[in-house]
């Protein structure tokens, strides 16, 4: 199936570009994870294209994006919206060429049957004498001049357009295969300049964030410490309370590049996470970051 209608919700985390669907939709469409979507607003006739990503937390029948997404197609929440699978460039080149393949058969068709029937009339003409024979002569010689002239009218253009479409695709090509590594390169060093932004930790660490520290013991509390002086950027404190967070792997979380899990502290014990470490209800994260994302972020973890 290449297109779909599902409702529409908004992705708790800011993002543009990107939606998540049921696993199960990646069959329906015929489309593999990180594939491109066409999204379309059928009634204000908009439309946008996304990178998929398949999430079983995402619940059936509907589809998530980013509020910028929302915006840009002119809907809201609970809206519904067609999903087209995005053919890939070789698919479309293929397309074109077959296009064009099917233009040439159907021009020596034509000049097939033309030349027959110029033929025809050639031989009907043999079989008269006199000035019968000459007329008939000029009739198919003058038939034959004007069905040659409709073949070179109709073949040529194809030569230039199969050139001209193949110049397109190509240029298709080169501006979808941009280097993979200069913009992770360039995200990267966004990302750590937004980071940057380094204040001493009493200043970066809220007042609430003062009694949680307090109930540690001495040795915990230093070993938070050091984790978050050795950290760049604001300190914000989320309790794991959300559904969609708990039982999660730390690398499954949808979290900006510009924010970072640097601590979890689980009853009296600070643990230091890795992308396999796994998020339990009640949790306390210590989150480190730009401010504005470290917002979006809590309201994730916490529903």
């Amino acid at each position: 199936m290449d297109e779909v209608r599902l409702k529409i919700r908004k992705r708790a985390v800011p993002g543009r570009g990107r939606a998540r669907l049921h696993t199960s939709m990646l069959s329906e469409l015929g489309v593999l994870e990180e594939s491109k979507l066409e999204i379309v607003n059928e009634v204000q006739n908009k439309s946008i294209t996304v990178t998929l990503f398949a999430d079983l937390m995402v619940e059936e029948g509907y589809i998530r994006l980013g509020a910028d997404d929302l915006d840009a197609l002119g809907m809201n929440e609970e809206d519904t919206v067609i999903i087209r699978r995005k053919p890939p460039v070789s698919e479309k080149m293929r397309e074109t060429v077959e296009e064009a393949a099917e233009r040439i058969e159907r021009v020596g068709e034509t000049v097939k049957r033309e030349a027959g029937e110029a033929a025809e009339r050639v031989s009907e003409g043999i079989e008269k004498v006199g000035e019968t024979v000459k007329r008939e002569a000029g009739e198919a010689k003058a038939g034959a001049a004007k069905a040659y002239g409709r073949i070179v009218e109709e073949a040529a253009p194809v030569t230039e357009r199969i050139e001209g479409a193949t110049r397109e695709t190509v240029s298709r090509i080169r501006e979808e295969v941009t280097p993979v590594t200069e913009r992770v390169e360039d995200a990267a060093k966004e990302a750590y300049a937004k980071i940057a932004e380094e204040l001493p930790l009493k200043d970066r660490l809220s007042k609430a964030a003062d009694a949680v520290v307090n109930r540690l013991r001495p040795d915990e509390e230093a070993k938070l410490k050091k984790v978050l002086e050795g950290s760049k950027g604001n300190i914000q404190i989320a309790t794991v309370t959300s559904e969609l967070v708990a039982d999660k792997l730390v690398k499954e979380l949808e979290l900006p590049q510009e924010v970072v899990i640097s601590a979890v502290q689980r009853n009296k014990e600070i643990i230091i996470p890795k992308g396999d470490t796994r998020l339990v209800k009640g949790d306390i994260v210590f989150l480190v970051g730009k401010e504005e994302s470290l917002r979006h972020c809590a309201e994730l973890l916490e529903g």
